[in-house]
Parts: C-alpha cells; sequence; structure tokens
C-alpha cells in the first residue's frame, strides 16, 4: 500500500501529538509539509517529523496546490477550520479536522457538504471518540451489561498553562468561547457517543484565570436531559491543579456501573456489578495512544474505504451542546436542542 501523503497544517501545541500519531502509523502514512504562518515553527515541526522529503510551508495556497498532497491535518485556531477544510476538500484533499469542528453548525454543514461534493473524507479530529477505553466502554453498555443506562457523570479538571491561554484562546471569536468549547467539548462528545443524543442543557459558568479576558470560562457546570430519559453531567475546569482527583467518566445503570479513570490509574475501564468483584476491562491507558489511533482510523477510511466513526455530524452536534450550554448560562434557563 502506498504510503499516504499528509500535509501537517498548523504547527502549535497540539501538533506534537498529531505528528507523533502519524509517526506510529508511518508504514501507511507520512508528513510531507508542514504549514504555518510562523516559519520558525514550521521548521520546528519538519525537524520533529524526520522525515527527508518534508517541507516547511509558509502560505496554505501552497499546500492545496501541490497535487502530490492526499490529504490535510489542520490543527488551526478554531475560526480558520471551516474556510481552510473547504478550500482543501475544493482541492482534492482528504481532511482531518481537530475539533471544534468548526464554530457554527451552518459551517459544519457547509464543510461536510464541500466535502461530498469533491468526493473526499471529512474526519473530525476527536482523539477520544476512538479511544480504546471509550470504545470498550460503548461495547460493554450496547451489550447491557449495565442495565438500563440512569445517568452519566463526566469530570475534566487540570491547569492548563498561562501561554495557553492567551493569543486566539483569549479572542472569543476566534475561540468561540472559552475552556468548554476547546477542551470540555472532548467530554461532550464521549457523553454522546455512550449515553446517545442530549435533548436539553442546563448550565452555569465562571472565570479564575484572568489571563482569558472577562468574556471566556474556565470553569463549567453542565447538567444534561438525554433523549432516551437518563440524565447527565459535565464539571469541566482548567482552573485546578492536582489532577487526576477524580474519574473522567461514571456510566450509572440499573446493572452495574462503569469507570473510566483518564488519570492516576492502572485501570482505564473498570465495570462493577452487583455481587461481584470489579472486572478490569481495560488494563492500560495512554493519551498519545488515542491520537495514533484516531489516525489509523483516518487511515483505514481513506485508503480502505471504512465507515468514519468520528463523523462531521458528531461535531456538528458536539458544538450545538456547547452553544446550548453558553444559551444558558447567559440566560439561567435550560435549553432545548
Amino acid at each position: 500500500m502506498e504510503r499516504l501523503k499528509v500535509a501537517l497544517v498548523g504547527c502549535g501545541i497540539i501538533s506534537g501529538n498529531h505528528i507523533e500519531g502519524f509517526r506510529r502509523n508511518a508504514e501507511r502514512a507520512r508528513i510531507v509539509a508542514c504549514c504555518d504562518t510562523e516559519g520558525e515553527k514550521a521548521r520546528k515541526a519538519v525537524e520533529a517529523v524526520g522525515e527527508s522529503e518534508a517541507r516547511a510551508v509558509t502560505d496554505y495556497a501552497e499546500v492545496l496546490a501541490d497535487p502530490e498532497i492526499q490529504a490535510v491535518d489542520l490543527c488551526l485556531p478554531h475560526h480558520l477550520h471551516a474556510e481552510m477544510a473547504i478550500a482543501a476538500a475544493r482541492a482534492g484533499k482528504h481532511i482531518l479536522c481537530e475539533k471544534p469542528l468548526a464554530l457554527t453548525p451552518e459551517d459544519c454543514d457547509r464543510m461536510a457538504a464541500a466535502a461530498r461534493e469533491a468526493g473526499v473524507v471529512l474526519m473530525h479530529g476527536e482523539n477520544l471518540r476512538t479511544a480504546e477505553s471509550v470504545e470498550k466502554a460503548a461495547e460493554l453498555i450496547r451489550a447491557g451489561r449495565v442495565g438500563t443506562l440512569v445517568g452519566l457523570q463526566a469530570t475534566y479538571a487540570h491547569w492548563q498553562p498561562e501561554r495557553l491561554n492567551q493569543d486566539w484562546r483569549a479572542r472569543p471569536g476566534e475561540s468561540g468561547g472559552g475552556h468548554l468549547i476547546d477542551g470540555g467539548i472532548h467530554y461532550i462528545d464521549v457523553l454522546r457517543h455512550l449515553g446517545g443524543e442530549i435533548a436539553a442543557v442546563q448550565a452555569m459558568m465562571t472565570r479564575f484565570r484572568p489571563e482569558l479576558g472577562a468574556e471566556s470560562e474556565d470553569t463549567a457546570v453542565l447538567n444534561f436531559r438525554y433523549a432516551g430519559g437518563h440524565l447527565g453531567q459535565l464539571f469541566a475546569t482548567h482552573a485546578s491543579r492536582g489532577r487526576g482527583a477524580s474519574s473522567m467518566l461514571t456510566v450509572f445503570g440499573t446493572e452495574g456501573c462503569l469507570s473510566l479513570d483518564a488519570f492516576g490509574s492502572t485501570h482505564s475501564v473498570t465495570l462493577f456489578s452487583p455481587g461481584q468483584p470489579p472486572e478490569q476491562c481495560v488494563e492500560r491507558k495512554q493519551w498519545q495512544e488515542s491520537f495514533a489511533r484516531e489516525i489509523a482510523h483516518f487511515l483505514d477510511v481513506v485508503q480502505k474505504g471504512e465507515p468514519l466513526r468520528a463523523t462531521p455530524e458528531d461535531g456538528r452536534e458536539n458544538l450545538r451542546v456547547v452553544l446550548a450550554a453558553y444559551e444558558s448560562a447567559r440566560t439561567g434557563r435550560e435549553v432545548a436542542l
């Protein structure tokens, strides 16, 4: 199988995880260009890639015009996703786009339409969607191991370095908001994947980190009503030190519970059944591995024609939940989706 030739577009913090993810899939794909408006960032990314043919590029138009580049991996500020993905589709490139897919549902629709019209893959780049722990939890729920769902409770608490709260992340017009749309959206995807569609949201938000500016939150609490009748909750903050104090997510059911531990545990999925000792369903967990699995799935879709598990529609629905939460926090009311 010929290796897919990929351009990495956007060489900021998250690009390192993507570079390592492609390295772990080196027999199937290679990064041939690293594109960033800041030439030094592009050059450092090329060094990290370590491919002799990889080159640094500062003009996205050069990437689009290169007939050898078959796919783009967009690791960009949120407000750039839509237009740059649409341009890539029109140039005949497959697209892996970091979360959030876009800043409006309408832009998500435009991106998906452009990919369909061009006959290229548009994958919503959510690394937790294809993470081993989340896939195993979904399998156990579908198999009835926890019975009827009662509720889901997720926590995403950590301290984000000050440098990540500056530049475009401190400008709501470019970021779309604060921690919820940038980090908490990971867990909204997991909550939807495991619990089903969310029908309504009630949210409260606040800010402890002054560098974000008055318009952006670093802490949010969301309550959900699921379409299936059960309930859910997400506590998301990047203003707390001591990461790992609680489980990433717990699924509560009439016949048992599932715990997904994100940090500080050697067991990443544990099933608790009545009268039984805890069952360790997934022993190992590594954050970087989730990116390697994400990229492997992207390659499966592009090279083998496998169906997408992280679809543009999922990206759109995750965004709709975030926007409903922002509306709820502004109005003090429950917002139906």
